[in-house]
C-alpha cells in the first residue's frame, strides 16, 4: 500500500514526513549534487511543500520510508510552469488548470532500490494515478532527467509523452513529461505489474485507529490474507487499547468499523 498524506491527515505522519525530508536532502543534494535547493538541518524543502501538497509514502513494517513522491494541484503553483516553463512547447495546453496536477521530488531510499524496490516503486506510480483520478485530474505533469526518460517510457506502466524538447539545467538535461490519468490507465498498469487495485491508502484522521499508520497497513495486509478476519480484528482492538486504554466501546467500534470499510475498499481514498 501507499500512504496518501494530505493537509488533513498530516499530523498522523509526523515521523514519516521528517524521514522523507531528510531522505530528500540525502538523495537530491548529497547524492545527486543539486545546488539550487533549500536545505535545512532537518532536510530539504521548497515553497511547494505547502498545505496543498500531497505526499505519497511507501512505508515498511517498521515505519521506514522506502520511496516518496510529491503531488500538487498545478493550478495554484507548479515547479514546471513557474521555474522551467521553457521545457514546455508553446503549443501545449496550459498547465495551471484544475485538471492538471504536478508530480515532483520522487526518490527511492537506498534500501528500496533494485529488485527490492520494484514493487513499492510500481505501487507509488499507480497510487499517483489513483489519487489524481479521485481528485478529478486528467493529466500529471513534471520534469525528468533525460537519461531516465527511456526507462520511464518503456517500463514505468505510465502512459507518458514529452511536452517539449529537452534542455540543460544546472545538474543535467531535463525533459518535461505528461502522464495520462484515467480509469483505463489505472486498470492497465495494475494488470501489467500484477498489483492489487486501490493501492492508495488515505486515512481519515477522524476515523482511523489511534495507531501509527504503518501498523494500520500491517493489520489491513494481515486481514486481507487471513481466512479468519475476526481474529485479526481482535488483535487490532488489543493493540488500540495498549495505546489508548481509556477508549470507550463506541469509539472502539467506530475505529473497527473504519478498518472493515478499508478492507471492503470503501474508504481507501477519503477524498
Amino acid at each position: 500500500m501507499i500512504h496518501v498524506v494530505t493537509g488533513a491527515n498530516r499530523h498522523l505522519y509526523a515521523d514519516a514526513l521528517a524521514q522523507m525530508h531528510r531522505l530528500r536532502r540525502a538523495h537530491f543534494v548529497e547524492e545527486r549534487g543539486w545546488t539550487e535547493m533549500t536545505v535545512r538541518d532537518d532536510g530539504e524543502y521548497d515553497p511547494y511543500d505547502d498545505h496543498l501538497a500531497v505526499y505519497l509514502l511507501s512505508l515498511d513494517e517498521e515505519g521506514r520510508v522506502g520511496c516518496s513522491m510529491r503531488m500538487r494541484p498545478a493550478q495554484t503553483g507548479s515547479v514546471l510552469a513557474d521555474i522551467f516553463p521553457h521545457l514546455v512547447a508553446d503549443d501545449e495546453p496550459p498547465l495551471k488548470v484544475a485538471e492538471v496536477w504536478e508530480i515532483s521530488r520522487y526518490f527511492a531510499a537506498p534500501h528500496c532500490r533494485g529488485r527490492a524496490g520494484r514493487k513499492p516503486q510500481a505501487e507509488i506510480r499507480l497510487a499517483a494515478l489513483e489519487v489524481a483520478c479521485a481528485r478529478g485530474a486528467t493529466r500529471l505533469v513534471g520534469m525528468i532527467d533525460l537519461e531516465i526518460l527511456p526507462g520511464m517510457l518503456a517500463g514505468s506502466g505510465w502512459r507518458v509523452r514529452p511536452l517539449g524538447l529537452p534542455a540543460p539545467y544546472a545538474e543535467g538535461v531535463a525533459q518535461a513529461i505528461e502522464v495520462q490519468v484515467s480509469r483505463g490507465a489505472i486498470a492497465d498498469m495494475a494488470e501489467t505489474f500484477g498489483l492489487e487495485s486501490e493501492v492508495a491508502l488515505e486515512l481519515d484522521p477522524a476515523r482511523a485507529p489511534v495507531l501509527p499508520p504503518h501498523e494500520i497497513e500491517t493489520f489491513l495486509t494481515l486481514a486481507r490474507a487471513s481466512s479468519d478476519r475476526s481474529r485479526v480484528i481482535a488483535v487490532l482492538v488489543r493493540r488500540i487499547l495498549e495505546i489508548q486504554d481509556d477508549a470507550g466501546e463506541e469509539q472502539l467500534l467506530a475505529m473497527v468499523a473504519y478498518v472493515e470499510a478499508l478492507l471492503r475498499g470503501e474508504a481507501a481514498l477519503a477524498h
